[in-house]
């Protein structure tokens, strides 16, 4: 869907902190080899566990496999863009 529609945007919420990096890195990394840095977002999809937000925060954040900027893309710069946000 992502290649078909260039205005679609993709979060990553559920899958940041309830799955284990086994199921969370293999697809991130396939948006990744895919192009899609600038198109992923993330989300904590979490009302319940809000404690878990950080560790979802955190294992962006120690993705092997993601450059500094893409980890910025995901965690900011997306969403500030989305959503018309300056600075």
């Amino acid at each position: 869907m992502l290649f078909a529609h260039p205005q679609l945007y993709v979060d990553i919420a559920v899958l940041d902190w309830a799955y284990p990096d086994r199921q969370l890195y293999p697809d991130l990394r396939r948006l990744i080899d895919g192009g899609m840095a600038q198109r992923i977002m993330f989300g904590s999809d979490n009302m319940v566990w809000p404690e878990a937000i950080e560790s979802a925060i955190e294992r962006i954040r120690k993705a092997p496999f993601l450059t500094e900027r893409q980890k910025r893309l995901i965690l900011h710069d997306n969403a500030a863009r989305f959503l018309r946000i300056d600075g």
